[in-house]
């Protein structure tokens, strides 16, 4: 980073991340799919290049939706439709291409960037690198190594690996440039025969101006140009044709629009009795309301929609009353949506609320909707955030990380002749911070809380294998306040008692309200360390 003029410490922490590990391979199976077949991604989280990516993706994004192709979303599709006018001799068709992000060509992809980079008029409005430091990153975040279950290691050697955030705007890049070259291309034999064609990564829309015959002809030679990017074919029946999630209707001149699922699709959301806010399970149902009123363009489809909604959510445990009030709210408020946007208009959402401060916290039933209120009347907002799960329990699809590993946690460990311990916090690899422990404990220094007792007490030995790990935390801040607290559960003195605990400080400072909850944090951490015994 150095080189690039990114000097300050500070910043260069904002692209590097603490305690790296390698990316790992998991196996996503795809449920709606027969034979319940499997696909391969990459994990990316805490890869060396994590941060990276996710400045580059941030830099490369607004150049891939500047793509003649590009569909943001279902919605954004859905407004570019409006825009057509369909002529019954127009054949719908769609085009899947098979596995695209690890059969994108880098070396060709790279020079697309480059050649986009070079282009792009508000580059500088977006970063300070240069394109050429632009590039290098790119060619080292793209190389990938990944471990699997089973301990084993590999490189990938071309393609995008699928988990890496910076592989969607690298494959939309591409995509424009073939899209250009081969499709859209004035001298092109069939230009003329595409009268619309959009894509949302690996799926293409497309209306058909010509035969059967010249369609496959065209489908054939796409296929033909470069080996491992593939398209699969799919057209109209009866003047119908799925795409995303939305069915196409060809009537009367008009592409019409309604909510298509897929045979396979399930019926299941949210279950009412999850352990949720109950604001945030109906936010499902009225997103869906909101989604079925956008979509669906005429109204016997439309109220379908809204009868599946009804009796599908009432099977998923949703109180019926409730059910049939939200969606005769939907009515209007839908309909005054639909006036504001065609008339242009910017609305403030009535009774949005603008939070100076926002507490994450696991949710609990009973309690965390009055804690809401309270914290409401001082412009305090409230996010559950996410615990514990069924899920997370008993699905194990990533590689285990080993004890030494672990990062982003607080540990103790203890004296091994007088069974005291040093409660503290990292965010490194446990190994390294323990090896900084060491470190200190051998050059004698003082400031350490192991060496500090070691030479008060003579004979006195720290053991090591008995560490154990309290608590975890990613947020730095939220990591120092659980050391804290922990600390001051086991030394609830304003000074360091060193006949309770072998640290030297006691941390941040707490309100000491958090005193109460002192026995609760001790019994933690006796539970943490009866598990080691």
């Amino acid at each position: 980073m150095t080189p690039m003029g990114v000097k300050d410490f500070k910043e260069q922490r904002q692209y590097t991340v603490t305690g790296p590990v390698m990316a790992s391979m998991a196996l996503l199976i795809k449920v709606h799919k027969k034979n319940f077949p499997g696909r391969a991604y990459v994990s990316q989280i805490d890869d060396p290049s994590y941060k990276i990516c996710a400045e580059l993706t941030r830099i490369l994004n607004p150049i891939d939706a500047e793509g003649e192709s590009f569909i943001k979303d279902t919605y954004h599709f859905k407004d570019m439709l409006a825009d057509v006018d369909m002529m019954e001799e127009y054949t719908m068709g769609s085009l899947d291409i098979i596995g695209m992000f690890p059969y994108v060509p880098v070396k060709k992809t790279l020079e697309v960037v480059r050649e986009e980079l070079q282009k792009d008029e508000t580059l500088s409005s977006r970063t300070d690198w240069e394109i050429d430091d632009i590039m290098k990153l790119l060619e080292i975040s793209i190389e990938t190594y990944f471990k699997t279950l089973d301990g084993k290691i590999y490189f990938q050697r071309d393609g995008l690996p699928i988990g890496k955030s910076i592989s969607k705007p690298l494959a939309g890049i591409y995509m424009h440039w073939f899209e250009r070259t081969y499709v859209f291309n004035e001298t092109g034999e069939f230009r003329d025969n595409i009268v619309f064609w959009k894509r949302q990564m690996d799926d293409i829309y497309f209306l058909w101006k010509g035969s059967k015959e010249e369609l496959e002809l065209f489908v054939w030679k796409l296929n033909g140009i470069e080996i491992r990017i593939q398209f699969t074919l799919e057209v109209e029946k009866e003047g119908f044709l799925p795409f995303l999630d939305v069915g196409i209707l060809k009537k009367e001149g008009k592409l019409v629009t309604k909510i298509y699922r897929k045979p396979t699709h399930t019926q299941q959301y949210i279950h009412w009795g999850s352990n949720h806010p109950k604001n945030m399970l109906l936010g499902v149902l009225k997103g869906l309301i909101h989604r079925a009123h956008v979509l669906c363009d005429m109204k016997e489809d439309l109220i379908e929609e809204l009868d599946l909604l009804k009796n599908v959510f009432i099977s998923n445990g949703y109180p019926e009353h409730l059910v049939v009030k939200t969606l005769q709210e939907s009515w209007p408020r839908e309909t005054l949506k639909a006036v504001l946007k065609g008339v242009q208009q910017d609305v403030e959402v009535e009774n949005e609320k603008e939070y100076f401060e926002v507490l994450h916290a696991p949710y609990v039933k009973g309690f965390t909707e009055g804690l809401q209120r309270r914290l409401r009347r001082l412009n305090i907002g409230f996010v559950p955030k996410r615990r514990e799960t069924l899920y997370t329990n008993l699905c194990k699809l990533k590689t285990k990380v080993d004890f030494n590993d672990c990062k982003d946690v607080v540990y103790s460990i203890p004296c091994k002749e007088c069974g005291l311990r040093y409660i503290g916090e990292t965010s490194q690899h446990f190994c390294d911070r323990v090896g900084q422990h060491q470190r200190d404990i051998r050059n004698r220094k003082m400031s350490n809380g192991f060496y500090a007792h070691i030479r008060r007490n003579r004979g006195h030995t720290v053991e090591w294998k008995d560490a154990v790990f309290i608590d975890r935390e990613k947020h730095w801040k939220g990591r120092k306040i659980k050391e804290a607290l922990y600390i001051n559960a086991q030394n609830p003195k304003k000074t360091v008692d060193k006949s309770r605990i072998l640290n030297l400080e006691k941390g941040l400072d707490l309100d000491p309200i958090w005193g109460d909850f002192n026995d609760e944090f001790r019994r933690i951490i006796s539970k943490r360390v009866q598990r080691t015994v």
